[in-house]
């Protein structure tokens, strides 16, 4: 049953490109579409899956999840599509209990992801050399409510920091060869290191620095790409976009090993 505090996604139930809004419910709030007011007290009390008619429409209640989240955040950076983010928390097998860590937090997309992953019990480290980023991922991490699973860091992570060991440590900046000796003293025995990068020649200079770590061991090398399709039930009609995102980038995979 959905309480105060709880946060919703709100769905617009159209054929043509629903609109959806993400807000945390209040007793006596409310919030203005173009259907009409959403009252929080008409949601409050009930469940995820609901459906609320308002006056020019009607909507469904959702569970929001990182994949929506992320589409509602101020973008001050390049981030991590959803996808990518998605596949580099399976790489590493991230779930509930678990430490990592992250370096890059630009506007908190895979901080999201990983902090999703790892609650109720685990905990998030991001790192970022920019003040302005930090702030404005704060924020948006307001919004999801894992505040309390995530710990932010204004560091440059090429140095040592102090913090527990780690199962994993994601790295997602334009220089990540030059802190994957640091932060492999971070990691467990048997923790993963992830890199994240958009061009063939940074994974050069990542493996380089890899094979010359005797703590670590190269996993998978790989391409991240998807092909988005049109789809019309009523036509039976099914056929690839012809603007979307195809490539992202390339995803780099190592476990520290005992030396």
């Amino acid at each position: 049953m959905l309480i105060e505090g709880s946060i919703v996604r709100a769905v617009e139930i159209s054929d043509k490109n629903p609109k959806a809004w993400i807000f945390r419910l209040n007793n006596g709030g409310e919030y203005s579409t173009h259907l009409g007011r959403i009252d929080h007290d008409r949601i409050i009390g009930s469940k995820y899956g609901s459906i609320i008619n308002l006056t020019k429409g009607k909507i469904i209640i959702l569970k929001p999840t990182p994949r929506e989240f992320i589409r509602s955040f101020s973008l001050k950076t390049q981030i991590m599509y959803e996808d990518d983010c998605a596949i580099a928390c399976s790489v590493a097998g991230i779930g509930n209990g678990m430490r990592v860590g992250e370096a890059g937090t630009g506007s908190g997309a895979l901080t999201t992801f990983l902090a999703w992953a790892v609650a109720p019990d685990g905990h998030v480290y991001s790192f970022d050399n920019n003040e302005k980023h930090l702030n404005n991922a704060r924020q948006n991490l307001q919004l999801t409510g894992l505040q309390d699973n995530i710990t932010l860091k204004l560091h440059d992570i090429r140095e040592s920091v102090d913090i527990p060991e780690l199962d994993a440590f994601f790295l997602d900046f334009s220089t990540p060869y030059e802190a994957i000796n640091s932060v492999t003293r971070n990691l467990k025995s048997g923790g993963h290191l992830v890199c994240f990068v958009p061009n063939w020649g940074q994974v050069e200079q990542i493996i380089e620095v890899i094979n010359l770590n005797p703590e670590l061991i190269l996993q998978r090398v790989f391409e991240i790409n998807k092909r988005d399709f049109n789809v019309n039930p009523k036509k039976h009609i099914m056929r690839p976009k012809f603007r979307s995102i195809v490539y992202s980038g390339i995803l780099i995979h190592a476990i520290k090993i005992l030396s």
